[in-house]
């Protein structure tokens, strides 16, 4: 595991989110937070960091939703 804080986070998410258009900040933020979680930042600094912006908060319950679903589907069946 990676040591982030979302202090972390956050000074990197606004170090990029000024030169990304509107249109395009939800996909760079749901890619931003796949490549943290890839690095290995842990799941509850990655979810505490969707206080920080609208756009990480969409992406963080996005990607979140994708690994519980990938995750769920047939074990209890």
């Amino acid at each position: 595991m990676i040591d982030f804080t979302h202090e972390d986070i956050e000074r990197l998410w606004n170090s990029i989110t000024h030169y990304v258009p509107e249109r395009q900040k939800l996909d760079c933020a749901i890619d931003f937070i796949k490549s943290l979680e890839d690095i290995g930042v842990e799941h509850d600094v990655l979810k505490g960091s969707a206080e920080l912006d609208p756009k990480l908060e969409e992406a963080v319950a996005t990607v979140f939703e994708e690994d519980e679903e990938s995750d769920g589907y047939g074990e209890d069946d």
